[in-house]
């Protein structure tokens, strides 16, 4: 009995012991400052290995598309409109009459001068023939010709006035007149266009302009569809109203699926390299006016200058100074000093 009492005993003050033991072991981690900790076991980081990737460099606009040929038709003279021929939609071939006036408008003497060109072509065909027969002086062929073109002049004036016509083929995009409706003249009447490709004019500053080449692709994304583009022309002079310089940008429009009058954002390609170091903007840090990152480089942080080439929104491509297979810390960077030991946690 006393034995087993002498064994208790020993082993209760065994156990205060190893728990004095233990609190002073946590006490004494306790009291080690966080820099002393890290000190030992270094700075937790996160790093990423360095490749090769795509890199590209966008100029994005706001510009309202029209078609690559598009043109406003507007009345020669004033008065009442007799016929609309086609809507908004509508194909039409070069030359087909879209809207036209009546022919009795007095401000026109179509009648009049249709009645010239034709007693006066008769005339001309007349003289021709007796000419070749020798019956006549070339004075009185010469004569009868040229009244015969005058009247034909006239008379197509006369019919345009009256008569107006597409310009080319291509799509009615707008028709801004009624049957019956009476007109001033030089109102405009309808917009045709030439639907199968669209441009648009984007405004850029001197900068961008620099940047913005003959040939570079740019692109359209709308409804989910990108369409795909080329600049092709370029100002050399800057506009004094916009204080800026347009560059025109053309599209393929095969299916006809964008409109003349859409607003729509338009990204201009103006770099792009398939094998460069990039990393994002917000890792670099000023070091004595030049731009610099951390490196994870045998366990310790490594403040490495690095030279800039292309920038664009999010990311910055590195032409000096990271290499393939360099680790970049993206994550605890801002704990980090010149050489202080660093633990890769990822």
């Amino acid at each position: 009995m006393k034995l087993k009492s002498k064994i208790a005993g020993l082993l209760f003050f065994g156990t205060i012991s190893l728990l004095i033991t233990n609190c002073s072991s946590d006490k004494e981690f306790e009291n080690k400052s966080m820099n002393e900790i890290q000190s030992e076991t270094g700075v937790p980081v996160v790093v990423k290995e360095i490749n090769y990737e795509s890199f590209e460099k966008d100029l994005k606009y706001f510009s309202t598309l029209s078609g690559i040929m598009q043109t406003t038709r507007a009345s020669a003279v004033g008065g009442r409109i007799e016929k609309v021929n086609y809507k908004v939609g509508d194909y039409v071939k070069e030359d087909a009459i879209v809207v036209q006036f009546p022919t009795d408008n007095p401000a026109v003497q179509y009648e009049q001068a249709l009645h010239a060109y034709e007693n006066s072509k008769k005339t001309y065909e007349r003289m021709k023939a007796l000419l070749a027969a020798g019956e006549t002086s070339q004075a009185n062929f010469d004569g009868a010709e040229t009244q015969y073109l005058v009247n034909k002049r006239n008379y197509e004036m006369a019919h345009q006035a009256l008569f107006i016509d597409a310009p080319y083929d291509g799509i009615i995009v707008e028709v801004m007149v009624n049957e019956g409706d009476g007109v001033d003249s030089k109102i405009p009447l309808f917009t045709v266009a030439k639907l199968n490709k669209m441009k648009a004019k984007i405004w850029a500053s001197e900068s961008e302009i620099r940047e913005i080449k003959k040939g570079m692709n740019a692109q359209i994304n709308y409804n989910g569809k990108v369409y795909n583009g080329f600049v092709s022309d370029i100002s050399l002079a800057v506009d004094p109203y916009r204080r800026a310089f347009y560059a025109e940008i053309e599209f393929d429009n095969k299916n006809n699926e964008l409109r003349p009058g859409l607003t729509t954002e338009i990204a201009v390609k103006v770099y792009q390299n398939q094998e460069a170091i990039i990393i994002p903007k917000n890792l670099i840090i000023n070091n004595n006016e030049n731009e610099a990152v951390y490196v994870s480089n045998n366990g310790k942080a490594e403040l490495r200058e690095i030279k800039v080439g292309s920038r664009n929104a999010i990311s910055v491509e590195v032409i000096d100074g990271l290499k393939v297979g360099d680790k970049l810390i993206i994550k605890g960077a801002n704990m980090l000093s010149n050489g202080q030991k660093v633990n890769e946690v990822n």
